[in-house]
Order: C-alpha cells, then sequence, then structure tokens
C-alpha cells in the first residue's frame, strides 16, 4: 500500500487517508523509533535504493499469465480466458447484437499508461474507456457511503481467538452537543499498528475482505482479485505458485511484522532483498519506543501528541471544552478489518469504521 501511495502522488484523490499516514510516517521524528532502521523500513524505500545502489539485478520477461492463453478484460477489470462463447455473451451482454457497430482500435500501454491505470482503478469502473478515450465524459465515480463500514461481526467472531493480537485501546474525543469526532490519542501501539497499514500489499487487503463476505468498495481491484481466484492456475498461469503464493497468499511485505499487528499476516520481505543486507528494525518485535501519547484525525493524520496540537485542534473544529467527552474504545480483528476498508475509501476514516462503538 506504501508503494501505490508513493506512486499515485499527493495530488490524486484517491486513498486520501493513506496518504495522510504515508505522510505522517515520513514525518515522524526519528527519536520515537526503536532503531535508526525502523522508519526506513516502514516507509518501504529500502528497495528503491538497494536495486539503485547495484545491490540487485532483477530477472527481465518475468510473467504471472501463461505465454500461450488469451485473455478478455472488461470495462471494469473483469479478466477471463478468451472464447468465442465468452466474446458474444459479452457483446450481447452490451446491446450490441451487429458486428458493423464495433470497431478495432490498437492502443499502447508504457509505463505511465500503467500508473493512469492503476490511479483510474482507485477511483473509478470504466477504467479502459477512461484510458482509450480520455476525451471521454462519464460519472461512474465511486461515491463513499454515508452508512459507513458494514462487516459482519458475527462472521469476524467465528474467527479463531489466536487468529488476532490482543486488542488496542485508543482514546477518542467527541463532541458531546452534535456527536462530532473531534480527534483521538493513542499510545504507540495503535500508531504502529495504522503504520503496518502501509506494508500491506493491496491483494492482501482485498482478499481479506472477501473472506469476510464483503467489497473492498475498489469494484476494478475487486474483480482483478475474484478474477484471479477464479481461474485455473496449470492452464492460465506459468504455475500454481504463482497463483497461490505470490498473488493470492495473504502477508505483509516485509520481512519483519511487528507485534502490534492486529492481522495474523506472515511477513514476506521482498524477494530481490539480500538477506545479509537486512537488519532486524525492531526492539521486543516492536518498531516504535514505549513513550508518550500521539494524536490521531479522522483522515489518519498522526502527530506525537502536545498541548498546543490538541489546543489548534479544539479550536479550528471550534469547540468549547466543556462540550468534550471522551469514549475508549478497543481495536481488535473486527475494527481492524473496518479501518483497512475505510481507509481505501474514506476521508473520516475513523468515525466510519468505530461508529459502533462510538454510537
Amino acid at each position: 500500500m506504501g508503494t501505490i501511495v508513493r506512486l499515485t502522488g499527493k495530488r490524486d484523490e484517491s486513498l486520501v487517508s493513506l496518504k495522510n499516514l504515508y505522510q505522517s510516517l515520513k514525518d515522524f521524528p526519528e527519536c520515537y523509533f526503536a532503531t535508526e532502521e525502523g522508519k526506513y523500513l516502514l516507509l518501504q524505500e529500502a528497495d528503491l535504493d538497494m536495486i539503485s545502489s547495484g545491490y540487485v539485478k532483477l530477472k527481465t520477461g518475468c510473467v504471472f499469465a501463461s505465454d500461450i492463453a488469451t485473455f478478455i478484460v472488461t470495462d471494469d477489470l473483469c479478466i477471463m480466458p478468451y472464447t468465442s462463447a465468452t466474446s458474444i455473451r459479452l457483446l450481447t451482454d452490451l446491446g450490441i447484437s451487429d458486428n458493423s457497430r464495433l470497431e478495432e482500435k490498437h492502443v499502447y500501454i508504457g509505463c505511465e499508461q500503467i500508473l493512469d491505470l492503476l490511479k483510474m482503478a482507485l477511483s473509478f469502473r470504466s477504467v479502459l474507456t477512461r484510458l482509450v478515450f480520455p476525451e471521454t465524459t462519464l460519472n461512474d465515480e465511486l461515491v463513499v457511503s454515508n452508512e459507513g463500514v458494514t462487516i459482519s461481526d458475527q462472521t469476524v467472531l467465528k474467527e479463531k481467538v489466536k487468529s488476532s493480537k490482543a486488542e488496542i485501546l485508543l482514546e477518542v474525543s467527541m463532541q458531546k452537543s452534535t456527536g462530532k469526532f473531534i480527534y483521538a490519542e493513542a499510545k504507540e501501539d495503535f500508531v504502529e499498528f495504522l503504520f503496518g497499514y502501509l506494508s500491506i500489499p493491496l491483494g492482501t487487503v482485498i482478499g481479506e475482505l472477501m473472506k469476510k463476505g464483503v467489497s473492498s468498495d475498489l469494484t476494478c481491484m475487486d474483480n482483478i482479485f475474484k478474477s484471479i481466484t477464479n481461474m485455473d492456475a496449470n492452464r492460465y498461469f506459468q504455475s500454481s505458485t504463482i497463483k497461490d503464493d505470490m498473488l493470492l497468499k495473504r502477508h505483509i511485505g516485509q520481512q519483519f511484522p511487528s507485534q502490534n499487528q492486529v492481522f495474523n499476516f506472515e511477513g514476506s520481505g521482498c524477494r530481490w532483498f539480500f538477506k545479509s543486507q537486512m537488519k532486524d528494525p525492531r526492539k521486543n518485535d516492536k518498531f516504535l519506543k514505549k513513550s508518550g501519547m500521539f494524536n490521531v484525525t479522522n483522515d489518519l493524520i498522526v502527530s506525537p501528541s502536545s498541548f498546543s496540537l490538541t489546543m489548534n485542534i479544539v479550536k479550528e473544529m471550534k469547540v468549547s471544552f466543556d462540550d468534550i467527552e471522551k469514549h475508549e474504545v478497543s481495536i481488535g480483528l473486527s475494527e481492524g478489518l473496518k479501518l483497512l476498508k475505510a481507509s481505501l475509501r474514506s476521508r473520516s476514516t475513523l468515525t466510519d469504521s468505530l461508529k459502533h462503538q462510538l454510537s
């Protein structure tokens, strides 16, 4: 997720909360980290430096899909093996019965177009139309539901107890008269948990949400994941290992997971790292030192807590001191998934994901 945030850039309107989280990590004082390498690894920038320094030679032509298979990709990025029957069915579903209405168009896809494709897939449904016909005006932007994030608590509670770490506590300040979220205060365990989102691959996020029976609200990404899941590994991939271990296996995209991860994901370092070059940046399996409190805004801006910062937040929101009340909420597996989903689409991540406790 951190790499995607870095690639899409500040000006892109997708993943706003995650971009705030990434910038917070970049700005975070290094004195709060247990080792000098902790911040560096969480930002996932070591891979770029090692490649540019000549430590690594990446193997070229490395592809996932079989080189003898042909595929159909729809506008919302459903991918399926090509058959004439599938082609005809798709045209029929689109209301096209006369092939004279069809036009063949060849499109060059380079690095710039792939990056545009990624940005659009995080915000829109009609991705290929926008890529091939950029002048076309479409109104298919994904709208964030005001109903917040709904993940079945019953489904989550069926998980084995050992599937998640101990719950993390968070103190939330609300406006009594309106119920409006003001800010949250957390210890280093919650901050480290949030920063850990940046190390989770997008495929793992999508897969975990689908396993709980909900979509991520990123329609195109959901479709890609479903397409990979439904394809025969031996016929359409170079190997079953590529499908199962590289694309679908849930993991954290670095070798050293934090003890404060709510999710029971396996740490998986970048394959092109030399392990001899990697130093464990944790102390007692944690990245951050045990320290004071931190402020977290609704859209995941994280800062060390201070009197002046708190006063500025209260002043900006025009809330009087006697109109503030505190609530303590706990973050477990269910809340972690809700936070993860809300961070993909919402600017009010904390209230959308913790609404069931704050109410």
